[in-house]
């Protein structure tokens, strides 16, 4: 009995160890899987997704037209900031402030999700006369997986290629030992469900 009751014990300490040796990497890999690898390759449109609080989504946009990614950025958001003004009218303002002229923005705004983004994205193309071989799309870093699942859902079957780039959030959510912090916790697990919802759904 006294044998089997520390083979118990045993076990149960093993088992405490390697929770108390895993469960960081583990924890640390949930939220870095929701990032998907950077693809920055030449492109017809940098497709920039509303939802962004501090206009580093709108400022990568940009770096990435200046740099020659895209000729053409669509703005895509129906998201009211107040009863005053659009998110979409906040960034086409600051694209217009760092140098894009109009004739290379193009706005969508109807829609006011990442199914609807891609949805009514979808639809602009449509109305476009190129034809079209590739998107950029830009998003905060721990959005893009989520971001590109849903792309490629609703693109299925258009031969469009699509990439994501990271804008890489001045609220500095971390990554790495994510739960420590209140607003990077809340992000993180408010992502995780959103994704495990749109897999279910979509």
């Amino acid at each position: 009995m006294k044998r089997k009751r520390w083979v118990g014990f045993a076990v149960l300490f093993g088992l405490i160890l390697l929770v108390m040796l895993t469960y960081k990497p583990m924890l640390n890999g949930l939220a870095h899987y929701l990032v998907h690898p950077d693809e920055k390759a030449p492109s017809d449109f940098i497709i920039l997704l509303g939802g962004e609080t501090d206009g580093q989504r709108t400022r990568k946009a940009v770096e990435l037209y200046r740099a020659g990614l895209a000729p053409k950025i669509i703005v895509s958001s129906g998201a009211r900031i107040s009863w005053r003004t659009t998110e979409s009218k906040e960034m086409v303002a600051l694209l217009k402030q760092l140098g894009v002229p109009d004739k290379d923005i193009v706005l969508e705004q109807k829609s006011r999700s990442t199914y609807e983004n891609a949805f009514y994205t979808r639809k602009v193309l449509e109305k476009e006369t190129l034809q079209h071989k590739r998107i950029t799309l830009v998003t905060d870093n721990w959005h893009t997986r989520r971001a590109m699942f849903i792309f490629h859902r609703v693109f299925e079957g258009t031969g469009i290629e699509i990439g994501s780039v990271g804008s890489h959030s001045l609220e500095k959510i971390r990554l790495d030992d994510w739960w420590r912090d209140h607003e990077s916790m809340q992000t993180i697990l408010s992502e995780w469900s959103r994704l495990i919802v749109y897999v279910i759904k979509y």
